[in-house]
């Protein structure tokens, strides 16, 4: 039986699933897009849909409120740090895709009616995600430290 105090968060888990499967949706159109214009389809939906239960499935553990909200934001922190990978991957592979000998160099990308590789966007995605992220990996990080107590003073030490 559970302690009193460890509840599971059916509501943080869902939050951190959907945000998560969308950040997969949103790496995997943007990289694909390059070799294949309009590649949001059904199997990069299936990605996302799976990735999202699956850290849905993580963040659903018992715990205590921070602990539950620590693993959130630790594990959507994660995801965004790949944005500034997935744009960087995006770009290489408008050098490298389709050959250069037939190669239509435009490097625009259309995502949910956004342009993104090959515009300042994919930039500002890129660096948002690592902005992002990072602030969010710190916050779960602090959450889920635990506190150990400290023996002189009786109190709880950093």
């Amino acid at each position: 039986m559970r302690p009193p105090h460890e509840d599971r968060n059916l509501g943080a888990a869902l939050l951190a699933g959907l945000v998560c499967g969308g950040l997969w949706i949103l790496f995997v159109t943007t990289i694909l897009d390059v070799v294949r214009p309009g590649a949001l389809t059904v199997p990069t939906i299936g990605l996302g849909a799976v990735a999202g239960l699956a850290v849905a499935a993580f963040c659903w553990r018992p715990g205590t409120s921070r602990q539950v909200w620590g693993r959130v934001a630790l594990t959507v922190g994660l995801h965004a740090l790949a944005m500034p990978a997935a744009a960087a991957i995006a770009f290489g592979a408008t050098g490298i895709w389709p050959p250069p000998e037939t190669a239509d160099l435009d490097l625009s990308v259309d995502v949910f009616g956004r342009r993104l590789v090959g515009a300042p966007t994919t930039v500002r995605l890129g660096f948002g995600g690592f902005v992002v992220g990072l602030l969010l990996v710190v916050i779960g990080d602090r959450a889920l430290r635990r506190r150990v107590p400290d023996r002189r003073a009786g109190r709880p030490s950093r």
